[in-house]
């Protein structure tokens, strides 16, 4: 095995992943010491930052399939962490929200995950600009993606 892997490291994706699996491994032990995994993790976040969604809106904003956010729903349900109500027009819809206990630890994982965010890129310099960059690469692959399912659509 050579020391450089021609492809995968120039390849975006995987390296963005094995940046983001790299940065996040202390905060997966925070997860497990606290019994959160981290599909539910993703869930409480969302829901802390946006408020109350509707479990399609939820899974969107949280990366995740549909089937994975209804699983985890079901456990921060019984966990006493999330509630479901149904929605005043459309029954079958369902509405998500953190219950106070929800609330609090998942502030308490946010200050967590910030705090070991911060110690693991200390000697990193100013990333700034990297940020406002991957919230550039976003939007626009984001905009050809939509691009990409106009045509298609036009052309089915």
């Amino acid at each position: 095995m050579t020391d450089s892997n021609e492809f995968l490291d120039g390849y975006l994706p995987y390296l963005l992943r094995r940046a983001d699996q790299v940065l996040s491994a202390p905060f997966y032990a925070v997860l497990t010491h606290y019994g959160v995994a981290r599909s539910d993790w993703r869930v409480l976040a969302v829901l802390e930052e946006l408020g109350e969604l509707t479990v399609l809106d939820l899974a969107a904003a949280a990366l995740s399939p549909q089937p994975t956010v209804t699983h985890s729903l079901r456990r921060l349900e019984k966990q006493g962490l999330v509630t479901r109500t149904a929605g005043m027009i459309d029954k079958r819809q369902r509405f998500v929200a953190t219950t106070a206990a929800g609330s609090k630890l998942t502030r308490t994982l946010m200050a967590e995950a910030k705090a070991l965010e911060v110690e693991a890129l200390s000697s990193a310099g100013d990333l700034s600009n990297l940020r406002e960059q991957l919230v550039s690469l976003t939007a626009a692959i984001e905009h050809y993606a939509q691009h990409m399912t106009n045509e298609t659509e036009a052309a089915g």
